[in-house]
């Protein structure tokens, strides 16, 4: 039963199609002005119906105008940049303050760039485990795809020294700025 209903619905779809007026068939102009002497007013449809207009026509029709000194001409959208873009992030600042705040805030991040001493790079270390054997705990750390076995005091790399080991964290100092910095390991098991 479905599939009938469905084929009917195509074949209603089919004979509208073909018996439907051609896209391109004769432009409509506009509509001339009539004056009624006194009597009920005639019903006027709530909104008016816009007919299609090729862009000929509308250049032919542009120099009309009604003998009420109405303007009646019909001119094409130049380009969808008029539309706007309703996509676009709103907001409600002004565009200038926006693009001073931003400028100021890029010289700000340039300027303590500029500003800040150079500190050690991020640590290269990854921690894969520990060990303790008669109260020596070694730790296994990971450098560039490498084991290394470390112990506190010891040098891990030639720019990494194993400072101390407190609970959590692990203790470098970076060698050649002789600056400190903390790896956090987890707890101990």
């Amino acid at each position: 039963m479905r599939k009938i209903v469905i084929g009917a619905a195509a074949v209603a779809t089919l004979i509208a199609a073909w018996f439907a007026p051609d896209q391109d068939g004769g432009v409509v102009g506009p509509a001339a002005a009539t004056t009624r002497e006194a009597g009920p007013a005639p019903a006027t449809p709530a909104a008016p119906v816009a007919a299609p207009v090729t862009i000929a026509a509308a250049s032919a029709s542009a120099s009309t105008a009604s003998a009420d000194g109405i303007d009646l001409q019909i001119h094409p959208r130049v380009a969808d940049d008029e539309m706007g873009n309703i996509f676009a992030k709103q907001s409600w600042a002004p565009e200038a303050p926006k693009k001073v705040m931003q400028e100021q805030a890029q010289a700000q991040q340039v300027a303590q760039q500029a500003s800040a001493p150079p500190g050690p790079p991020a640590l290269p270390f990854q921690f894969l485990g520990r060990f303790t054997d008669e109260g020596q705990t070694a730790y296994f750390l990971q450098i560039d795809g490498q084991n290394v076995v470390a112990r506190p005091g010891e040098k891990v790399n030639d720019s990494y020294l194993l400072d101390s080991v407190s609970g959590n964290a692990m203790n470098f100092v970076y060698l050649p700025l002789n600056q400190k910095q903390t790896l956090v390991v987890g707890d101990i098991n």
